[in-house]
């Protein structure tokens, strides 16, 4: 798979994790513990989450940004060594 196969369609910020659907219907969870400045930001600063073109993740009052790829990331490297 490439970067560009993963656009994310929905984006879900609970006090635990982020959960990316993406267009296909595909999802993936990343723990929020597993982001120091996300770990540390309030709710409200973490639900204040954009989706830049559906690629990439960004918390502007925080400075913070994920790609939507790297929630797919252990999928990618599996798919990758076959």
């Amino acid at each position: 798979m490439k970067f560009f196969d993963y656009k994310a369609e929905k984006v879900e910020v609970s006090e635990v994790e982020i959960r990316v659907t993406l267009v296909d219907g595909r999802e993936a969870a990343l723990l929020i513990s597993d982001f120091p400045l996300l770990k540390e930001a309030t709710s409200s600063q973490r639900k204040n989450v954009e989706v830049i073109n559906g690629y990439a993740l960004y918390w502007p009052e925080l400075g913070e940004d994920l790609s939507v790829a790297g929630f797919f990331e252990k999928e990618m490297i599996s798919n990758n060594h076959k």
